[in-house]
């Protein structure tokens, strides 16, 4: 790395901050919750729990109906994986310029491996990262700091404020306030503002592309 660069890695989340996935995410659950309970649940309600390990979507149920709700979304989700994901704008450039400034990059989601894996590499964005989190590598999950940590282990950081994390929901920026690392939001998530803000993330990002300037201390 050439000169002082403001942090060591950037990470990110990755339904909602690298990947448009959230229309295909709440039309699993919807789609669950009708099969399985004939209801249609409050799409707000369904947008509070993304980011969270899917299983918490369902905690308010019984076992056997957690079981069916979450096996009724994972059918959902399969079919509609393959078509159902697009990509945000500008994703490529910003990551591409973090990379050439020689920061590590990883995401830390609380999806599950296979899938998040599938849209990765299906948009070509698997090559940025050095690091992986998925939901299976920690048993406490966001907004705990568990996450995060293991990152910065696997990438051999010990100082968490050298570590900032990218997120479209209050889940991610409160798992970063819990490690000790910086926050960044972006404004194309779908979650509310109010929300985000309230919780006073160091940077709120207009383009991924912004992120080598905050790196470099050329601050917007």
């Amino acid at each position: 790395m050439e000169g002082f660069l403001r942090y060591d890695a950037i990470l990110y989340d990755f339904d909602g901050t690298l990947a448009d996935t959230v229309p295909m995410i709440v039309q699993s659950f919807k789609e669950a919750f009708k099969e399985i309970l004939g209801i249609q649940k409050d799409e707000a309600e369904i947008l509070s729990t993304i980011g969270l390990p899917l299983w918490v979507a369902f905690e308010a149920y019984d076992e056997d109906t957690q079981k069916r709700l979450y096996d009724a979304y994972q059918r959902v989700n399969e079919r509609l994986l393959p078509t159902g994901v697009r990509e945000f704008p500008g994703i490529h450039e910003g990551l591409r310029a973090v990379a050439e400034l020689g920061v590590f990059q990883g995401v830390v989601t609380s999806k599950r491996k296979e899938p998040a894996l599938f849209t990765m590499q299906q948009f070509d964005m698997d090559k940025y990262f050095d690091v992986f989190v998925f939901r299976e590598d920690t048993t406490d999950h966001k907004p705990a700091p568990d996450p995060l940590f293991f990152a910065a282990k696997k990438l051999g950081i010990t100082d968490m404020s050298r570590v900032l994390y990218v997120g479209d929901s209050i889940h991610d920026l409160k798992c970063a306030n819990n490690a000790g690392a910086d926050a960044a939001a972006v404004d194309w998530t779908y979650m509310p503002v109010d929300g985000l803000k309230a919780l006073s993330p160091r940077y709120w990002l207009h383009d991924l592309s912004e992120l080598s300037c905050i790196l470099t201390g050329r601050d917007l």
